[in-house]
């Protein structure tokens, strides 16, 4: 099964935990699975259409998905899909 990984600030959507496994063969399905397993997690990565968050960045394997095949990018048993918000500030 993938594993998905989150930054420590929205491990308090999913009970403490920044990595677990999901079922899933790309990088959108993981993404769903892991807010059907947290559903704290939905409002801070999905739109209230089911589409990823503009801010939400997504990378398999240290890669953005941006560089591979985007939302469909295929995900297998031992890869990382990564769910990073962007981060701005001064």
């Amino acid at each position: 099964m993938p594993i998905i990984r989150l930054p420590n600030v929205m491990s308090f959507y999913t009970e403490k935990q920044i990595q677990f496994p999901v079922s899933a063969s790309t990088a959108i399905e993981a993404v769903h699975a892991a807010v059907e397993k947290y559903p704290a997690l939905k409002m801070h990565v999905l739109d209230g259409k089911g589409n990823l968050r503009g801010h939400i960045h997504l990378f398999v394997n240290n890669v953005s998905i941006r560089d591979l095949s985007g939302l469909e990018t295929p995900v297998g048993e031992n890869d990382v899909v990564r769910i990073l918000p962007a981060a701005a500030g001064g």
